[in-house]
């Protein structure tokens, strides 16, 4: 109860209100520079390896589907290997569209290289970069011992003779030609990227600890300023009779502390769950005003979205903690409910239901968990983009076959034109018009079905939908004649 004459309580105060507030401030900073920034250091790089990784699978389907015509007696061996490299240097990407594939074989011999024409058709057993590292014979080393895998060098940046810098190369064999194919990225690049994204993210700390304190301002002034009002109303009853003051009294402190209370609880709320929720904005490369500004807004949403935010930011940090490659017994359900998960507030975002349809069968299956959830948050993904809102998209397990497994994505969008049906697994087809993508999201799921021994169908028709159904079998058996 609020006496006449009794000052305002600092002390209390101090420790129930401002005390939490600083060191949620504490915490957000410590967070955002020992375990955020990290995170996306780590996290960038693996993406980016991941890329070259998806990249350069992309590359050796092209041969894989020239020797295929091979050996269907279509063409032969020669002008197979022709056909191949002409595609393989026309195959460029990255914002320039600089970034490329190079061809070498066991011997090493430079097959092409779009860059150093120099090197083609000679033996580069011999050839070192700055620090002696005999590049060529270590990327032999590394596709014999593991068929594939990651190689750090220096070499020049793409068409810039002049610049030699630090590179991470993803190389894996053809084995039926003896050819190694490649690609790589940066580390230069990766860092600036890095860099811009660190930078990004302390604007966007800074701002959301001064509007954090600024909160904590307000709360004070509004405190103190209903404490004050309290305190004179007080006085005034001091000369009504006990029972009534008494009364007035405590319905005053009533209302003081529910208001308080209200007060207190959407800010702290908002600032315990904005730490991870700006982490999506972070993912831009460039954080304008206007996405600023934009953070700044959504602060007054995020009391009612406190639980989801929670559920969102749980299940990012569980895709990046990917893993590379890891073949072994899962259960299949969770996979699936893992990814969905990761999609499941962006499908909400855009006003779309998104379902896992889970068979409560035997979903033992021996894989790459890894690359299965690649696969399935892409297709979901894809999914999402042709639905309109308001649609749903299914995911479906089916474990009724005793050596294979499948799962389906069914979405109700745009469909795909027939014609455009055959070539959607093709390296660099995309049916988006505005040429937002390079069309290798589907040539990688195809890829990464088939290391599995696995399959990937489709089906669909404009205006009605499309379903995706990857057949995957049980036991794991990698595809050598993909």
């Amino acid at each position: 109860m609020i006496t006449p004459h009794k000052s305002f309580p600092w002390q209390t105060f101090t420790l129930r209100v401002v005390v939490p507030t600083l060191l949620t401030i504490v915490l957000f900073t410590s967070v955002f520079m020992y375990v955020f920034i990290p995170t996306i250091r780590n996290n960038s790089m693996e993406r980016k390896k991941e890329m070259i990784k998806a990249l350069t699978t992309t590359a050796w389907s092209v041969l894989a589907k020239f020797h295929n015509d091979e050996k269907e007696g279509t063409i032969t061996r020669e002008q197979a290997q022709k056909r191949a490299i002409e595609q393989i240097k026309d195959m460029h990407y990255g914002q320039e569209f600089k970034d490329y594939f190079w061809i070498n074989d066991m011997t090493p011999r430079v097959i092409v290289h779009p860059y150093r024409s120099d090197l083609n058709g000679k033996d580069v057993s011999n050839y070192t970069d700055l620090d002696g590292k005999k590049v060529f014979q270590e990327i032999v080393t590394v596709v014999t011992e593991s068929g594939a895998g990651f190689i750090n060098y220096k070499w020049q940046e793409n068409d810039n003779s002049a610049n030699i810098t630090p590179k991470i190369s993803y190389v894996r064999e053809f084995v039926p030609w003896k050819w190694v194919v490649g690609t790589g990225i940066y580390v230069e690049d990766v860092e600036n990227e890095i860099s811009r994204l660190i930078q990004n993210g302390m604007v966007a700390a800074l701002v959301i600890c001064i509007f954090n304190f600024l909160i904590l301002v307000c709360i004070i002034t509004v405190s103190y300023t209903t404490h004050k009002k309290e305190r004179e109303a007080a006085v005034e009853l001091d000369s009504m009779k006990s029972s009534l003051a008494l009364s007035e009294k405590m319905a005053s402190l009533g209302k003081l502390s529910a208001m308080v209370a209200h007060e207190i609880n959407n800010p702290l709320s908002g600032i315990l769950s904005y730490a991870k929720l700006s982490s999506r904005y972070l993912l831009k490369e460039d954080l304008s005003e206007s996405t600023i500004n934009t953070v700044v807004s959504n602060l007054s949403v995020i009391a009612g979205e406190t639980k989801r935010c929670g559920e969102i930011v749980k299940n990012l940090l569980l895709f990046a903690k990917q893993t590379q490659a890891n073949v072994r017994h899962v259960h299949l359900n969770e996979v699936v409910t893992l990814s969905t998960k990761i999609i499941d507030h962006s499908a909400k975002m855009k006003e779309l239901e998104l379902i896992a349809e889970l068979d409560s069968g035997d979903d033992d299956v021996c894989c790459d968990p890894g690359t299965i959830q690649q696969i399935l948050v892409s297709l979901i993904v894809n999914a999402m983009e042709s639905s309109a809102p308001g649609s749903r998209i299914v995911v479906r397990t089916d474990y009724s076959g005793s050596d294979t497994v499948k799962i389906k994505v069914i979405d109700h969008g745009h469909g795909i034109a027939e014609n455009d049906l055959p070539f959607i697994f093709d390296p660099f087809f995309s049916t988006k018009e505005n040429n937002s993508s390079l069309g290798l999201g589907l040539s990688a799921v195809y890829g990464i079905v088939q290391q599995h021994s696995g399959t990937i169908d489709v089906e669909s028709k404009l205006n009605e939908g499309t379903t995706f159904t990857i057949s995957l079998p049980r036991e794991y058996k990698e595809n050598t004649n993909k």
